[in-house]
C-alpha cells in the first residue's frame, strides 16, 4: 500500500512548500503529491487552485501571474526548478498533478527523468495519455464516480485516482470495475476506519492523505 502525503504535510506549514514536503520527508513518508501550473511567464510552480481566492482572499487567476508578481503574494510559492534542486534523488516517489495542459508537462520531462517513477496525474484524461506515450507512469484522476465519460474513454492505463466520500457511495465505474489488474488509489483519506475499509477492495494500492498519523494505521491485508 502507498501512502501520498497530498499536497505535502501541511497541518502546521502551508500546502505545496518546501517545508511542507521537508516534513513529509521528516516524517517519513515515501510518496508525496503536489499540483504543477504554469505562469503567464512560462514559469512552473507548485500550487494548487487556479486562483488566489481561497488562499489569499485575492480574485485573480494564477495563470495570468508572473513569478516575481506571485511571490510577492506568497513569499513561500516553490517554483518547479527549486523542487528538483532540492528533491531530485532523494528517494521521494512524487505524483505530479498537472492542472493546466499537457504543455507544462512537455516543459518538465527533462527534470523528471532525475525522480524515480514519477507518476504524473491529471483530471484531464489527454495528458495521461500523453505522459504514458513519452513512458511515464500516468493515473487519471476521477472528480465523481459517476463520470459519464468513463464508460467510452479508451483508458489506456489501469491506474485510477478516485474520490473517496464514503463507504455508501463507493460504487466504481464499469469502466474501472472491468480493468484487469486495475490499481486504485483513493483521495482524500484521513481516518483509519475509511483506510481499513478501502483495503477491502479489489485493487486498492494507496491513498492520498492530509493526516500524517495514518502511516501508523494497521495493514488488514
Amino acid at each position: 500500500m502507498q501512502l501520498y502525503a497530498h499536497r505535502g504535510v501541511h497541518r502546521r506549514h502551508i500546502e505545496n512548500t518546501e517545508a511542507a514536503f521537508d516534513e513529509a520527508l521528516r516524517l517519513g513518508f515515501r510518496s508525496v503529491e503536489l499540483d504543477l501550473v504554469r505562469l503567464r511567464d512560462g514559469h512552473i510552480v507548485i500550487f494548487h487552485d487556479n486562483t488566489l481566492f481561497r488562499m489569499f482572499q485575492i480574485d485573480e487567476r494564477v495563470e495570468d501571474l508572473t513569478l516575481d508578481e506571485f511571490r510577492r503574494i506568497f513569499p513561500e510559492l516553490m517554483a518547479f526548478d527549486r523542487f528538483v534542486e532540492r528533491y531530485a534523488g532523494s528517494g521521494l516517489l512524487i505524483n505530479f498533478e498537472i492542472k493546466d495542459d499537457a504543455e507544462t508537462l512537455h516543459r518538465i520531462r527533462p527534470a523528471l527523468e532525475q525522480f524515480h517513477a514519477p507518476v504524473i496525474s491529471s483530471f484531464q484524461w489527454n495528458i495521461v495519455d500523453e505522459a504514458l506515450h513519452l513512458g511515464f507512469e500516468g493515473g487519471y484522476l476521477f472528480s465523481s464516480l459517476d463520470q459519464p465519460e468513463a464508460l467510452l474513454y479508451p483508458f489506456q492505463s489501469h491506474r485510477f485516482h478516485l474520490p473517496f466520500r464514503g463507504e455508501r457511495d463507493l460504487v466504481l465505474p464499469e469502466a474501472i470495475q472491468s480493468a484487469e489488474d486495475r490499481s486504485l488509489y483513493y483521495y482524500t483519506v484521513n481516518k483509519r476506519a475509511d483506510l481499513h475499509y478501502l483495503q477491502t477492495i479489489p485493487g486498492f494500492s494507496g491513498v492520498f492523505t492530509d493526516e500524517p498519523g495514518l502511516r501508523r494505521a494497521p495493514l488488514v491485508f
